[in-house]
């Protein structure tokens, strides 16, 4: 037996895997495979533990989304949605034995079919958690009442602006400001838009927007069309200069418009018919060959993700026309997202999955993010049995720091995972059996 021998010494900093070059010409920093380990500065660790602590909700159907919110009495909600309708989470779920049943309580169902089997596009906005996902109704729950119409008005009671009551009339008023209602009813407007002024301590000003679309257990809130009953929903939501905008629009009447964007009025979320206020409307891009595909917002600014480009949204300040629409290219082919669930956002970051690369986007510009790990990636996209989902997740637990966007990919016998640290841009992957992601990955209050 020989005794020579030879040594090889790695040093980092390593850089992930690497698919681009042929293996006996890779560089020791770089590996044709991992799994289940992650990079940080450079250095090869182990991922930190993943267990399942929660079960799933009682019916047994896919989450479309999980999130914390706080109400308007400082009292935080953790939800999450179903085909059934909203759960939430109950605070001794942590008691032995833990089950489904002692876990999530039922807030309320869905009256009519919630829309498709996609993760749910969400929003909290003014205390309330708003959501959608491709049915014709935006719905809504405050965390306080658990019925599904707005509650009556009450005498002498402070309501903050965008609250929501029924008058004597069966009508829906929202207040136009905060202030504390009269000791008795005011002579209500039955009138489209009518105001009414609420004459109590601070007075308020009420607006009439129309019939309550009928729910249970929380509020549908997107009538876009009061005159004839015509409510909408769509796939994606945001928030930009305190307005909630839709996206990609299904509206009970004339059907999906994929091209189609619905803005509230500044500060009431409620209100989506421009009849009922001005600061309402609603805009086609008509001017560009495909769909909505996706949106996300960088501070003042929102970025309209199209299949085959990005339109960049601004706000102008005006009342009747609240943002201005540029389109970074509008062409035939271009640089877009075609992936509907697989962009996120992270503070002034968004990353968004191209026909060409993935694309990291920022005020400072575009850059693409798919490196030497791109050609497995996308082997992997065009292999996918459901939609790819993708998160930006800014930690695992407080020691654990590690700024991830994970892009989940269902296949056949489980589910693989592409992370890209966005401090050291290199990707590593993992791989679970038997599993399945249904929804965003977010950080929830679950004290």
């Amino acid at each position: 037996m020989s005794k020579n021998y030879f040594e090889c010494k790695y040093r980092g900093p390593y850089k992930g895997v690497n698919t681009q070059l042929p293996e006996d010409l890779l560089t020791p920093d770089y590996t044709p495979f991992m799994n289940n380990f992650i990079l940080k500065n450079g250095e090869i660790r182990s991922r930190p533990r993943q267990s399942l602590y929660i079960p799933g909700p009682p019916d047994g159907k896919p989450v479309l989304f999980i999130t914390s919110f706080m109400d308007a009495n400082d009292v935080y909600h953790t939800c999450i949605v179903t085909a059934t309708g909203l759960w939430q989470l109950n605070r001794p779920w942590q008691n032995k034995p833990i089950t489904s049943k002692k876990s999530w309580s039922l807030i309320g169902a869905f009256t009519e079919q919630p829309g498709a089997n996609n993760p749910a596009a969400i929003q909290v906005f003014v205390n309330k958690l708003f959501w959608t996902n491709g049915g014709t109704n935006l719905w809504v729950w405050d965390g306080i009442t658990s019925v599904g119409a707005p509650a009556l008005w009450k005498a002498t009671t402070a309501y903050i602006k965008g609250s929501v009551v029924l008058d004597n009339n069966n009508k829906v008023q929202v207040a136009g400001n905060s202030g504390i209602s009269n000791v008795t009813a005011p002579v209500w407007s039955v009138v489209l838009a009518g105001m009414t002024v609420d004459s109590g301590t601070t007075p308020i000003t009420w607006t009439m927007n129309g019939t309550p679309a009928p729910a249970n257990g929380f509020s549908a809130a997107a009538v876009v069309d009061a005159t004839n009953g015509i409510t909408a929903g769509a796939f994606f939501l945001i928030e930009l200069n305190a307005q909630l905008l839709m996206l990609n629009t299904v509206e009970s009447v004339g059907g999906n418009f994929p091209q189609r964007i619905r803005w509230t009025p500044s500060g009431l979320p409620t209100i989506w018919d421009p009849n009922v206020n001005i600061g309402a409307g609603f805009n086609d891009e008509l001017d560009v060959p495909d769909s909505i595909l996706g949106a996300f917002t960088v501070g003042t600014t929102a970025f309209i993700l199209r299949q085959n480009g990005i339109t960049e949204v601004t706000s102008t300040g005006q009342g009747i026309n609240p943002f201005n629409f540029n389109h970074l290219w509008a062409s035939d082919r271009g640089i877009g997202n075609i992936f509907p669930f697989g962009y996120a956002s992270y503070g002034p970051l968004g990353i968004f999955i191209s026909s060409d690369d993935i694309y990291n986007v920022s005020l400072g510009g575009f850059n693409r993010i798919g490196g030497m790990a791109r050609d497995a990636i996308y082997k992997d996209l065009y292999a996918a049995i459901e939609n790819p989902i993708g998160s930006i997740i800014p930690y695992y637990q407080l020691n654990y720091v590690y700024n991830h966007y994970k892009l989940v990919i269902p296949q056949a016998g489980g589910t693989r995972i592409w992370n890209y640290s966005i401090e050291d841009s290199s990707w590593q992957t993992e791989f679970k059996e038997t599993t399945s992601y249904t929804g965003h990955s977010r950080y929830c209050f679950t004290g």
